[in-house]
């Protein structure tokens, strides 16, 4: 998980007071045994995130997340694990060794700090000449008339680049900077006959920063009509447009208390947002969106709604943004405006009041490319229905909720006129019938509900070493699944050790931070278990756990009934169900 001594920590983990990390964020009242406060991830007004100090961990009921010290720091700043341990480490004053750092490795730091200084030099030097220089009175008319005001300028850090070839050269070479080292940034460039000159000239800039609001590089806009409009920096060491959007330093707060993220294209676009008062805005700097982008977003949201151009441009831009979402299991929707507009022009013709409606409006954007598919394509012919059918197959394949994709085959299957069993053969699903029951089965009225039984026996087997020993006779592989089985052995291992279980550390053993979630919430509070007749609970989960398996067989059978036998899945669906099958004569 990262290069920090266990032991090390463990310490930062174990003298970190949950309580104390999360007050410096959070307005905490003590409840009960736990301490309640508003959710400093999501947008709420009735408190439902909750810290046990005795257990060391936190949960939100209202969006789900869940953890320790270290995860709760992680996600508030922005952090990697490793960098998380050492923020507390130094508040709580572990001293972390890093490891000798090589002769090479420490010119490598080096130069990446000149390369960050050089283009702070820049937005300097720009920013100067936005806000006080004659030339960028021009720059200064332009904003006024696109409804950017000097609060929104400081914000984003805008600057001008006067229409000279050398206006930031001479800057660079008088502050001693190497024009080599600049060249790497895409700030200047070699003249074929020697010397160097700007890259930017006569243009707007928008300060590009990564998300700690280091500029990294620039977006330069014409003030007229000529091309090209925009001029964006280069790749360099210290940018990759891959993985950086633009605002994302400035938006992120509000895509952790809101749970999501607006994707726009254009830089006006997302100060048109911006100065609306829609904070949780991020912007694509000139290059589609990537798997990136998509890592980046999720960090911070739940889920994202893209906000592109009406125009066959926003339409591939949207397309590509459904598939990269679709792989990554990540919540899209489309925000759709009126034929011809902006999310600036919009905006400035309608008000910021139009805005929230037609966020409301949004639909998911698989909902939104079949729309698209059957508007386009001649649907009341065969050939028309085959063309939309292999556009959505392989997409629908992808979609991991099962009730979710069983929808959209039932919907596409009636719109098409065609059988819903066939459409769900073709993507190697079922179509059995949807019931009420099956929406009971959602992850949020799950932990709404209750622990599942294999979360029941983790909180059981931490209060009760009979419940453990029972565990361990019966083997923890043949009880939980690969997910929270780590767990279960942890728990033993420590019980065996007659060591205290330190539910912090338990919950950095599971992986998602879905699961991770649902597990918090059911530990956060156990004082429903005191008193318990154990050895009835244990038997009453294991016999939950046999239903479930029955009741997977039955799905998989059903599955295994529409699936043509001389393709892979009909082999895997029979493997399948041949291992529930031994692991529910060995439960029973």
């Amino acid at each position: 998980m990262s290069m920090i001594p266990d032991d090390k920590i463990r310490e930062v983990r174990e003298r970190a007071s949950i309580l104390e990390v999360v007050s410096d964020y959070v307005s905490l009242r003590k409840s009960g045994a736990n301490y309640q406060g508003l959710c400093p991830f999501h947008g709420e007004k009735t408190p439902s995130f909750n810290v046990n100090p005795a257990r060391g961990i936190f949960h939100c009921f209202g969006c789900g997340v869940g953890g320790n010290a270290i995860t709760f720091v992680a996600k508030m700043e922005g952090l990697s694990f490793p960098e998380a341990v050492k923020f507390l480490a130094k508040r709580v004053g572990v001293e972390i060794e890093d490891r000798p750092v090589s002769v090479a490795e420490k010119r490598r730091q080096d130069e990446r700090e000149e390369l960050y200084g050089i283009v702070e030099l820049a937005v300097g030097l720009y920013r100067d000449a936005l806000e006080r220089s004659e030339e960028g009175g021009t720059a200064r008319r332009y904003l006024e008339g696109r409804g950017v005001d000097r609060a929104t300028a400081e914000a984003y850090r805008l600057g001008f680049a006067p229409d000279r070839w050398d206006y930031l050269t001479r800057h660079l070479q008088h502050r001693s900077v190497s024009l080599d080292v600049a060249e790497k940034l895409g700030l200047v460039r070699r003249r074929e006959g020697g010397g160097y000159y700007d890259t930017f000239r006569n243009r707007l800039l928008f300060t590009i920063t990564d998300i700690h609001g280091r500029a990294i590089g620039f977006g330069g806009r014409v003030l007229d009509d000529s091309l090209p409009k925009y001029i964006n920096s280069p790749e360099s060491p210290i940018y990759h447009k891959s993985d950086v959007l633009f605002g994302v330093s400035l938006a992120k707060g509000t895509m952790r208390e809101t749970g999501n993220a607006i994707v726009v294209e254009g830089y006006f676009d997302h100060l048109a947002l911006y100065q609306a008062g829609v904070r949780n805005v991020v912007a694509t700097c000139g290059t589609a969106l990537t798997e990136g982008h998509i890592k980046l977003l999720r960090r911070y949201a739940g889920q994202v709604y893209t906000l592109f151009d009406a125009d066959s441009a926003g339409r591939k831009a949207t397309l590509r943004a459904m598939d990269l979402c679709l792989d990554a299991g990540f919540p899209a929707h489309v925000v759709e405006l009126t034929a011809g507009e902006d999310p600036d022009s919009f905006i400035r013709k309608e008000g910021a009041d139009a805005f929230p409606p037609r966020l409301a409006k949004s639909r998911p954007v698989l909902d939104y490319f079949f729309r698209q598919l059957v508007r386009d394509e001649d649907t009341g012919t065969v050939e028309g229905k085959v063309k939309v059918i292999d556009e959505l197959t392989p997409r629908l394949a992808k979609i991991a909720n099962t009730i979710e994709r069983e929808l959209y085959v039932r919907e596409i299957a009636r719109v098409l006129g065609i059988d819903v069993r066939s459409l769900a053969r073709k993507i190697g699903g079922s179509a059995a019938p949807v019931s009420s029951r099956d929406f009971g089965a959602s992850a949020p009225a799950r932990r709404q509900r209750g622990a599942s039984p294999e979360e029941m026996l983790l909180s059981l087997m931490g209060r009760y070493p009979e419940v453990a020993e029972r565990v361990r006779t019966h083997g923890p592989g043949l009880i939980f699944g690969p997910l929270l089985l780590p767990v279960a052995e942890a728990i033993l291992e420590r019980a065996a050790d007659g060591r205290t279980i330190d539910w912090g550390e338990i919950l950095d053993l599971v992986e998602g931070p879905e699961e991770r979630g649902r597990l918090a919430a059911f530990l956060v509070n156990d004082e429903h278990l005191a008193d318990v007749d154990s050895h009835k609970a244990f038997d009453q989960c294991r016999t939950a756990l046999e239903r479930i398996s029955l009741g997977r067989m039955k799905e998989l059978a059903r599955e295994l009934s529409a699936t043509d036998p001389d393709v892979p899945r009909y082999r895997e669906l029979l493997s399948e169900i041949d291992a529930l099958r031994n692991r529910k004569s060995k439960l029973s």
